[in-house]
């Protein structure tokens, strides 16, 4: 049995914990036990009771804001219990593995990087990642190209030092019928409502966009810091426009919308653009992050360089409008593209790379 120690700063909605949902869902625990350690405390959110379902360890460190040094005593005493034989951080969890790391000399851990490398940590934190890289005691994973290149320039590593892993979906849960572009068409989103995000560029398309196509729909799926702002945003459209606060059935509200805005400010590789893709959607998007890994301008959507240019945006949009036969075309390319991605491919990929970790911590002197 394969002991795995698994950390992470949170189980509220977001990419990177929807991918320990994923990933934990398809686990072979006939050879498998794991521990989840959560830097916070519980959030009530569908990601946590399903994986609460799961038969697993986990453990919740109930952590303010800020550095935890009583969290970090804490998870270093669960992990010299559990004695994991491997170790793999996500988001703020990987830098609370350290101390075990250091105690044990012979342990390697995986770290997945959801996130561009300068923007996941300060330089002091930074500085330890880069020499427990460049030791080998750290393997980092990427889930794109861009964030395996930031990974490369930030800790100036080699090329084969660094995993690439993509992010991946279950294509089965979110498939819907290709769009036929006819009908009231529908704009949508779904992720977190925060300004990384970029609603208030949504909303504005939208606006712009209904001076020409009144019968046009919105559709927001999210919940966030912005939830009152959105709601007050939105208001004058009417019936028109719909926010779902959160839902742990995206798949009912991906199959409803047509086009997929996604004026991200920053991203690494995002599952909502994934689920949208096996969705059927086509995706008008910013060019930013790994995005460009997933859309290809003019062949399964549309790519804005600047994620504030609504009238680029609205023109995009507008293009899909008037030819419906194209909405239909790249509707379709987007269920066949999301395959590449399915889920089944991710967790090969780590199952695989735990068994080489095990072999090389044990050929360690």
């Amino acid at each position: 049995m394969i002991k795995l120690a698994i950390t992470i700063g949170c189980l509220e909605i977001g990419g990177a914990e929807i991918f320990i949902l994923n990933l934990l869902k398809r686990l072979n625990y006939q050879k498998y036990q794991v521990l989840l350690i959560v830097l916070s405390k519980k959030s009530g959110t569908f990601i946590e009771s399903e994986i609460e379902k799961l038969p697993i360890i986990i453990r919740y460190m109930n952590k303010k804001e800020g550095f935890g040094p009583l969290a970090l005593i804490k998870i270093t005493a669960l992990l010299w219990r559990f004695s994991p034989d491997v170790l793999h951080g996500n988001v703020g969890g990987m830098t609370y593995l350290l101390p075990y790391l250091f105690m044990f000399r012979k342990k390697i851990a995986v770290h997945t990087a959801h996130t561009l490398a300068n923007l996941e940590y300060g330089s002091f934190k930074r500085k330890l990642l880069g020499i427990l890289y460049r030791k080998g005691r750290v393997i980092p994973v990427a889930i794109s190209p861009y964030i395996k290149k930031s990974i490369i320039d930030v800790y100036c590593l080699l090329d084969n030092r660094v995993e690439l892993i993509y992010n991946a979906v279950d294509v089965n849960r979110f498939q819907a019928p290709s769009r036929d572009g006819k009908g009231n068409i529908v704009i949508g989103h779904v992720g977190r409502l925060e300004p990384v995000k970029n609603h208030r560029v949504i909303v504005a398309v939208y606006r712009n966009l209904l001076k020409t196509f009144p019968n046009l729909r919105l559709l927001l799926v999210g919940d966030g810091s912005l939830l009152s702002f959105i709601k007050e945003e939105i208001k004058d459209f009417g019936d028109r426009a719909v926010l779902i606060r959160g839902t742990d059935k995206p798949e009912n509200y991906y199959a409803q919308i047509d086009i997929f805005l996604f004026p991200s400010v920053y991203e690494g590789l995002p599952l909502s653009l994934l689920e949208a893709m096996a969705a059927g959607c086509a995706i008008v998007a910013s060019k930013t992050g790994g995005i460009p890994d997933l859309v290809a301008d003019g062949a399964n959507g549309y790519l804005i360089d600047d994620c504030n240019d609504i009238s680029a945006f609205a023109g995009a949009i507008r293009e899909l409008l008037v030819n419906g036969e194209k909405l239909k075309a790249i509707s379709k390319r987007n269920i066949e593209k999301a395959k590449l991605y399915d889920i089944g491919k991710l967790v090969s990929s780590y199952e695989k790379l735990y068994e080489r970790v095990i072999s090389d911590a044990n050929g360690r002197i």
